[in-house]
């Protein structure tokens, strides 16, 4: 009997060994990383890219966080929000949507989009690109120039020209605003003022590059890049068998990242020992009375 009364403190005793301990290999890089769409373009997104839910841990880059609007997907780049219309992990690249652009026959950038100086680190907005600039309701403004007629008010006239083939004029003065556009190279071709807007229309392309030191380590012995709590500081790196503090070697001083014990696991197992020996102290005292008061005849 009193084996008996002992079983439900060895099973806690084993349970709870396995709740803090039986996780020591984390997740694959294939299950810690997984891929997602939003649903709408049919774009599938995989690392280095992580949905916005992420926050507190994420696998990908820092910056590359992606959420979904309206069923498609979203990055935010200088204080707005692009979407995304093709992702292309062979050459690195992704192609973006103007946003707040109306009337695909005749649309007006209500704003500066993303320059060069603008981009994250990571990305690369001079690959594949031109530069547009707009000049907005001018009043006055150089003879004989071919301006946008869809977007004339009144005597006010619209200018567009590429980078590097503005002439020169007091265009800042005259003009009620200056916006400068990307587009992708293939969407510049024949005559811009009646073009702009299939250009516009096209959106533009970023090309991103890899990170340098921990994470190209970690990637070099395929390994994925992660960070907790959103922050670049607290990497580690995601391998197929654990997570490491540098990359996926077992040589060096490595640092294996453990799970935190589950303990609402930890809580319930405790409720359930507890509740055991309970029941497993009244059978006890049950038996053994039963057994004293038993006479032979």
């Amino acid at each position: 009997m009193a084996s008996l009364a002992r079983l439900p403190s060895i099973l806690f005793l084993v349970f709870l060994y396995t709740s803090i301990n039986g996780d020591s290999s984390d997740q694959s890089p294939i299950t810690a990383c997984p891929s997602f769409d939003c649903g709408g373009n049919g774009i599938t997104i995989s690392y280095p890219f992580w949905h916005q839910s992420q926050q507190f841990e994420h696998c990908g880059y820092p910056g590359f966080n992606i959420s979904c609007s309206d069923q498609n997907p979203m990055i935010y780049l200088s204080n707005d929000l692009y979407p995304i219309t093709n992702i292309n992990h062979s050459s690195k690249s992704l192609t973006l949507h103007h946003t707040k652009i109306r009337r695909a026959d005749c649309p007006k950038a209500p704003h500066d989009t993303i320059t060069v100086n603008s981009t994250p680190s990571l990305f690369n907005s001079t690959l594949g690109n031109k530069m547009l600039h707009f000049f907005y309701n001018c009043t006055l403004y150089p003879p004989s120039l071919p301006h946008i007629a869809c977007l004339q008010y009144g005597i006010k006239q619209s200018y567009v020209f590429l980078e590097g083939a503005t002439p020169e004029f007091d265009w800042h003065r005259y003009c009620e605003s200056v916006v400068s556009a990307l587009v992708s190279d293939e969407a510049v071709s024949g005559d811009l003022v009646q073009g702009f807007g299939r250009a516009l229309q096209g959106g533009f392309k970023l090309t991103w590059k890899q990170l340098d030191g921990e994470c190209q380590s970690c990637e070099a012995s395929g390994g994925f890049c992660g960070y907790n709590n959103g922050l670049h500081e607290n990497f580690f790196c995601i391998c197929t068998n654990r997570r490491h503090s540098t990359n996926c070697y077992d040589q060096g001083a490595l640092t294996t990242v453990r799970p935190e014990p589950n303990y609402i696991y930890v809580a319930i197992g405790a409720l359930i020992f507890g509740g055991s020996v309970i029941a497993a102290t009244v059978f006890y005292f049950t038996q053994k009375k039963k057994v004293g008061s038993y006479k032979p005849v």
